[in-house]
C-alpha cells in the first residue's frame, strides 16, 4: 500500500535497505559500529527506467548494497575500522542486467551472443489449448533439442507455438517436470501462493539458512581460528568452491570475490557457456575445468572440498550429488563447509526436483503476470532486462553466506558448525514482489524536482586488459571508503584457463600428472548420452500425447 505521506529517495532506499538487511539477519548500523551509509541522488522518474511495475532503480542498489554493509562488518569484526559507503541511486537500474545500461565489451567489440538463430525457446510466452501462458526455456543449445524433441516438432517459433497449443497447461507442466524439462506455468501472485510450493516458499525467509550442528570435539577453537585478524579485504583468506553454471551462481562467487575472496569456479570439461553470460557474471573469479567422470578428477575435487570453506553450485540436485558430492560426501570430507545449493524453486517443498532458469521464476511467481497487467491485453511479459532474478539471485546468496561468515568472526556461532543455505530464483521473484513493487512507496517525494539530481545516468565503467582482451563493463555500484570494491585474482580469465587451485593458495598441484580422456572415449560419452536423452523425450512425449489423446497430425 502507498504511504500517505511520499517518502524521499533516500527515505525509500534506507528502509527498503533496514528490510532487506532484517531478512538475512545483518545488523544495522550504530552509533558505535557498523558502515554509515549514504545515497546520492534521487530515485529516477519511474517511466525513464522502466520502473512502472517493480522499481528496477532499487532492485539494482539495494541487494549490492547489502552486500558491501556485511562485508564492511566483517571487515571491522576482523580488525579493520568503520567504512562509509556510497551510493549513487540514479545508476542503481543499470544492475539488473549489464545490457540495460550498457553494451559491455571485450576489444570494443560487443561479446559474441553464441545463441541458437531463431531458437523459438528462448524469448516467448506460450498460450496452451486451455487459454493459459507458459514459459518453455532453452537457454542452451541442447535444451533446443530436447524441446523439438518432446513436443515433435522443428525450430521454428510457428511450430512450437502450434506444438504447445495441444496441450493444456497443467498436463504440459505436469509432462515437463517428468521429463527434466525447464517450464513453468504464468501464475498470479493469488495463485501461486495457494498452489502448494508456492505456499512452502511464502512460509520460508527469502533465502532459508540451516545450521548443521557440528559433532567435533570440544573446546570451540576462536573466531580467528576461522579468518586471520587484520586483514587487507573483508573476505581475505576465505575460499570459496563454485561448481556452477549460467548466472545465478557465478554471480554470488562474483560478489563475494568483490570483497576479497579467493573464488575457483569449477566448469565441466566438456561443458558449454554463453561468452557473454561468462564474461560478466565470472568478474574477479579464477576458471577451470574439471572431468568428473575421471577418477583423478573427482579426487581432485575432494582435495578442494576439504580446503574450502564455502561449496556453491547451481546444477539441478543429481548432477553433481552422482560423482559423489552429496551432501553427506560433502560434509564428511569437510564438516564445518558452507554449502549452498542454489535452485529454481529452492532445495525443499514439493517442487525442490523440478528444473528451471530465471524465466520459470518469474512465470511461477505472478512477476511475469503483474508486469503484464493493464498492458495491451493483458497477457504475461516478461519483466525489464528479461533476467531480472539471476543477478539479485547471486547477491542473495553471497548475502545468506555472509551472514554466517558475520557470525562466525563476531563470535555468535561456533565455527565448527556446518551450514546448508539454499536461495531459489523463484524465492527471489517472490522477495522482489514483496520488497520493490512501485506501488509499496509510490512516487518518491523529491521525484518530480527537475535537474541532475534526478537524471538517470549510466553506469560507471571498469576498465581492464584480461586475458581475452581489452575489457569494458560495468563498475559495482557501491562505494567503500577503505576496502573499495576490486577483483584482486584479476578482472577476467580466460574460461577454464586456471589450474584448479584457489587462487593465491597454490597447494602444488602438478597439472602435468593428470590424463586426459582420449577424444574416441568423450565423442562415444558424450554422443551416446545425447542421442539416449533426446530419444527417451521423443518417447515420453509422445507417451503423453497418446495418453491425453493429442494427435501429431494436428500440427
Amino acid at each position: 500500500m502507498t504511504n500517505q505521506v511520499p517518502l524521499s529517495s533516500q527515505q525509500i532506499a534506507h528502509q527498503t535497505l533496514r528490510d532487506v538487511l532484517e531478512d538475512f539477519g545483518i545488523p544495522e548500523t550504530t552509533s558505535t559500529h557498523g558502515p554509515d551509509v549514504v545515497f546520492t541522488g534521487a530515485i529516477p522518474a519511474y517511466s525513464t527506467t522502466q520502473s512502472e511495475k517493480i522499481n528496477l532503480t532499487l532492485i539494482g542498489t539495494i541487494p549490492s548494497t547489502a552486500n558491501a554493509i556485511a562485508a564492511a562488518h566483517i571487515y571491522e569484526h576482523r580488525g579493520g575500522c568503520r567504512q562509509k559507503i556510497e551510493v549513487d541511486l540514479r545508476r542503481g537500474h543499470n544492475y539488473i542486467d549489464p545490457d540495460i545500461g550498457m553494451t559491455p565489451t571485450i576489444n570494443g567489440q560487443e561479446i559474441t551472443l553464441d545463441v541458437v538463430a531463431g531458437n523459438p525457446f528462448l524469448r516467448n510466452i506460450f498460450e496452451t489449448k486451455d487459454g493459459r501462458y507458459v514459459v518453455l526455456s532453452a537457454v542452451y543449445v541442447d535444451l533446443v533439442y530436447k524441446w523439438s524433441s518432446f513436443l515433435h516438432c522443428p525450430i521454428v517459433e510457428s511450430e512450437a507455438r502450434k506444438a504447445v497449443k495441444l496441450w493444456n497447461s497443467t498436463d504440459l507442466e505436469k509432462a515437463a517436470a517428468e521429463a527434466g524439462m525447464p517450464m513453468a506455468i504464468c501464475q498470479t501472485e493469488a495463485s501461486w501462493n495457494a498452489h502448494p510450493h508456492g505456499a512452502h516458499l511464502a512460509r520460508l525467509p527469502w533465502v532459508p539458512v540451516e545450521k548443521i550442528a557440528s559433532t567435533l570435539p570440544q573446546p570451540a577453537p576462536s573466531p580467528a581460528a576461522f579468518l586471520s585478524l587484520h586483514p587487507r579485504r573483508p573476505l581475505s583468506g576465505l575460499r570459496v568452491l563454485c561448481v556452477t553454471h549460467a548466472i545465478a551462481g557465478p554471480s554470488a562467487g562474483r560478489t563475494l570475490a568483490e570483497h576479497g575472496a579467493s573464488v575457483l569456479q569449477v566448469m565441466f570439461t566438456h561443458g558449454f557457456e554463453h561468452s557473454f553470460v561468462y564474461t560478466y557474471a565470472n568478474l574477479g573469479t579464477a576458471s577451470t575445468r574439471l572431468n568428473l567422470h575421471k577418477s583423478s578428477d573427482r579426487e581432485r575435487l575432494r582435495t578442494l572440498v576439504k580446503e574450502a570453506h564455502v561449496w556453491l553450485d547451481s546444477y539441478r540436485p543429481n548432477a553433481i550429488s552422482k560423482f559423489g558430492f552429496g551432501d553427506d560426501e560433502i560434509r564428511t570430507l569437510n564438516p564445518s563447509m558452507i554449502v549452498c545449493r542454489l535452485r529454481c524453486y529452492g532445495t525443499s517443498g514439493p517442487w525442490n526436483f523440478k528444473p528451471g532458469f530465471d524465466m520459470q521464476g518469474s512465470a511461477s511467481s505472478g512477476l511475469m503476470s503483474l508486469i503484464g497487467e493493464g498492458v495491451g491485453d493483458g497477457r504475461p511479459q516478461w519483466p525489464p532486462g528479461m533476467v531480472i532474478n539471476d543477478y539479485t539471485t547471486g547477491y542473495s546468496a553471497a548475502l545468506a553466506i555472509q551472514s554466517i561468515i558475520l557470525k562466525r568472526v563476531s563470535g555468535q556461532v561456533d565455527i565448527r558448525d556446518g551450514w546448508l543455505v539454499s536461495p531459489s530464483l523463484t524465492g527471489t521473484a517472490m522477495g522482489i514482489l514483496k520488497y520493490y513493487k512501485t506501488s509499496r512507496f509510490g512516487a518518491p517525494a523529491d521525484g518530480n524536482r527537475s535537474g541532475e539530481e534526478t537524471l538517470a545516468l549510466p553506469p560507471e565503467t571498469l576498465e581492464g586488459q584480461t586475458s581475452l582482451g581489452y575489457l569494458k563493463t560495468l563498475a559495482p555500484l557501491p562505494k567503500l571508503s577503505d576496502t573499495p570494491i576490486r577483483y584482486d585474482f584479476g578482472l577476467l580469465q580466460t574460461m577454464g584457463s586456471d589450474r584448479p587451485i584457489f587462487p593465491g593458495f597454490d597447494d602444488g598441484y602438478d597439472a602435468e600428472s593428470i590424463k586426459p580422456m582420449l577424444k574416441e572415449e568423450v565423442l562415444h560419452h558424450i554422443g551416446l548420452s545425447a542421442n539416449e536423452k533426446l530419444e527417451s523425450l521423443s518417447r515420453s512425449g509422445e507417451g503423453w500425447r497418446k495418453d491425453l489423446g493429442v494427435s501429431i497430425s494436428k500440427l
